[in-house]
């Protein structure tokens, strides 16, 4: 390495203070997430549902009504499994962040967990629509899964279609029974699920769906899809130089904060939309989430005058 050229930016690492807050803020913000999920219980939500999805249900023909309760257990059981999936990889970017080296595209890929298992929440909970809609999206949702779950199986072996044939019976079961008929596709394929003129496709857009999402970075799921498949133009940002020309991948501030961030986008929003489902004022909660975001902001941005002076003082250029 020659001792006169520039150095490399990346090849410095990332400063501690950044690391260390990002796995600091993340760990309290895990903690709140957690602590306002458990107070939804006590909201105005009735057995999981909104006064007004209750009042649906109840009101409905009582040949549909048992499997259309069905529906929103359903909805609460998966909801229950995804926070916790949510948290486990939160868990794991803290262990990332303070690990040595800091890696940087297996933040960015968990951060996309994240964000996939938060969009997928809040469409389901989503205000402002009519329970119809949200029954047929739950529907939609379970059979989906169900769906894919058979899908698997196959590829895993004989052994494993009974079950999964099962599982798809059974949404299926649940859903014909809540009064709804399931739309096929052009190859004769179960892909929707109607409800009179409601209909939902099984699979949706999650990048549709994050861009309408306003806590979510605009960016980002492209970005954090790039990496999690190992897209060229993605990784090779990445790649630097060690002191013997071997090649190595730097993590970069940007791209932690930009991870943090995410993660904080995400429980912004599954904050604002369960709170608002269930009847539990998000307000507190959501000052506390977006308060730890103009923190790590701000340090973003003190990180970035500081590595601006230093350079102007390394190359002695004040239009640096």
């Amino acid at each position: 390495m020659n001792a006169d050229a520039a150095p490399d930016p990346r090849r410095l690492g990332v400063p501690k203070e950044i690391v260390d807050e990002g796995a600091r803020t993340l760990r309290h913000a895990c903690r709140s997430l957690n602590e306002f999920v458990e107070g939804l219980a006590e909201g105005k939500s009735v057995d999981g549902m909104s006064p007004a999805d209750a009042a649906w249900v109840r009101s409905s023909h009582h040949r549909h009504r048992a499997a259309r309760s069905r529906l929103w257990a359903w909805a609460g059981w998966n909801t229950q499994l995804t926070l916790g999936n949510i948290l486990d990889h939160v868990q794991a970017i803290q262990r990332t962040l303070v690990g040595e080296p800091v890696a940087i595209w297996s933040l960015v890929s968990l951060s996309r967990v994240v964000q996939e298992g938060a969009i997928r929440v809040c469409h389901l909970y989503e205000g402002g629509i009519a329970p119809e809609r949200r029954a047929v999206r739950i529907a939609a949702a379970w059979l989906n899964g169900a769906q894919q779950h058979q899908v698997a199986a196959k590829d895993v072996g004989a052994q494993a279609v009974p079950g999964a044939d099962k599982i798809w019976e059974y949404a299926e079961r649940t859903v014909q029974r809540a009064g709804m008929s399931i739309g096929l596709n052009n190859r004769g394929r179960p892909s929707s699920a109607v409800l009179g003129s409601v209909q939902e496709q099984f699979a949706v857009s999650l990048t549709n769906l994050a861009a309408k999402r306003p806590t979510h970075l605009p960016a980002w799921y492209r970005i954090s899809s790039a990496a999690s498949h190992s897209s060229v133009w993605m990784v090779a940002q990445a790649f630097a130089s060690d002191e013997d020309d071997e090649p190595v991948m730097r993590a970069d501030p940007e791209i932690v904060t930009a991870s943090v961030l995410a993660v904080l986008g995400a429980f912004e929003d599954l904050v604002e939309t369960l709170g608002t489902y269930h009847g539990t004022d998000p307000h507190q909660a959501l000052l506390t989430v977006r308060r730890r975001t103009v923190a790590v902001l701000d340090r973003q941005r003190t990180w970035r005058h500081r590595a601006q002076e230093d350079a102007r003082l390394l190359h002695g250029n004040d239009n640096l």
